[in-house]
């Protein structure tokens, strides 16, 4: 079996509102994701709903689950779930990851999503971060053998820096899909190019992000919502997308 899965910083509600709905709508019928994390989810002002229920709507997804501005959206229901906080520090909001077990073609699939601190200069708390979600991982699954794991999420950190580093070199054994299939393409997803983009950041980078373990094979990746191929603007930074597929088949006796 092959599903779509897409990382997405929503933006929250910033305008303008409904054209960034328009677009994403349209975007999310031609990608038809089975599984969506969603960064910067709030409380949509007009309906009164979640922004996580709107998007679920949008695109038929039956389940979803949300703690901390983060949420999970999935066709199939959710199996467990866990949150837990990252380190917080002065200068920065709070943070959080969560993780979400599903069953799918009578696999287990721990999809895991978090948000990492803002502003750019807090490298060395968004590393402690990453190393605080990868113990939350161990923690909720101690004896994890066989469990399939996509990690998403926004870093606010580029693919050589500590955080970063910190789940390519865990023993979970991440994988970085974009990097995998696309290994000379730089890939941005936070982009002056972008309308949305406040005017005074110049500088082109790739902070969001798909990882998986081994037991999972990337078909194709691509970054979404950047203005091509009818994937409009939705939000401040561009998605992530790709088809996966597990890399065995369970044996059935």
């Amino acid at each position: 079996m092959t599903f779509g899965v897409l990382t997405l910083n929503l933006w929250n509600i910033n305008e303008p509102l409904e054209l960034r709905y328009r677009a994403l709508a349209v975007g999310l019928k031609r990608l038809s994701p089975n599984i969506i994390c969603l960064q910067e989810v709030s409380r949509d002002p007009k309906s009164g709903h979640s922004q996580a229920e709107l998007v679920a709507k949008m695109c038929g997804l039956a389940h979803h689950v949300e703690e901390g501005g983060l949420a999970i959206l999935c066709s199939q229901p959710v199996v467990r779930f866990h949150s837990a906080p990252l380190p917080r520090f002065p200068e920065a909001a709070s943070r959080h990851v969560i993780l979400a077990e599903f069953q799918i073609e009578g696999r287990q699939l721990l999809v895991i999503n978090t948000h990492l601190a803002y502003p750019p200069e807090m490298i060395e708390g968004r590393r402690k971060q990453a190393k605080a979600l990868l113990a939350t991982i161990k923690r909720c699954y101690p004896t994890s053998r066989g469990l399939v794991k996509i990690l998403c999420g926004d870093f606010n950190d580029v693919a050589d820096s500590p955080s970063v580093c910190a789940v390519l070199n865990s023993d979970e054994q991440f994988r970085d899909v974009f990097a995998e299939c696309h290994p000379n393409s730089p890939g941005f997803t936070y982009s002056p190019r972008n309308r949305y983009v406040e005017r005074s950041w110049t500088v082109d980078e790739r902070i969001d992000y798909i990882f998986v373990n081994r037991d999972l094979v990337p078909k194709d990746c691509f970054v979404v919502f950047d203005g091509k191929k009818g994937l409009e603007f939705a939000s401040d930074h561009f998605g992530v997308f790709s088809h996966l597929k597990f890399r065995r088949a369970i044996s059935r006796h």
